[in-house]
């Protein structure tokens, strides 16, 4: 189940980014600016200028809610189809609970963008849906 779950947060973590990417080069919101951003991680804030760097600790921590989330999903054990509703609702509140550190920084959206609120939420629910897709009940 570790396993699955780990896979499930790089893929899930990977095809989020792609998708805020995309938005981004689309919209020029920056959504996958906000995704990405670690201004406000004093020993972090010195990859900003490095891509693929700062896409490393979004992935981790992919991987940990991943992880966590489906350990503690076969702990209370929800079916399969209710762990797939926890978990797309569970991305949803992470991503409610993360926009407003828009404000720690000059590179990303403002608070007040619904667009971009609109987009990082899309962005957190198809990271949701694809890691729910990885959630198996009877392991």
């Amino acid at each position: 189940m570790k396993w699955r779950a780990f896979i499930g947060g790089i893929v899930s973590g990977t095809i989020m980014s792609v998708f805020l990417k995309v938005v981004e080069e689309l919209t020029h919101l920056r959504v996958y600016t906000l995704l990405l951003n670690v201004d406000y991680i004093p020993l972090l804030k010195r990859v900003t200028s490095n891509e693929p760097l700062e896409l490393i600790p979004h992935l981790i921590v992919a991987i940990i809610v991943s992880v966590g989330w489906f350990v503690m999903l076969q702990k209370i054990n929800l079916t399969k189809q209710k762990g797939r509703i926890a978990t797309i609702m569970m991305a949803m509140c992470i991503g409610l609970l993360l926009y407003p550190s828009t404000i720690m920084s000059e590179r990303t959206p403002s608070l007040s963008s619904f667009s971009s609120l609109g987009f990082w939420l899309l962005g957190h629910l198809v990271f949701g849906i694809l890691l729910s897709l990885f959630y198996k009940q009877d392991e």
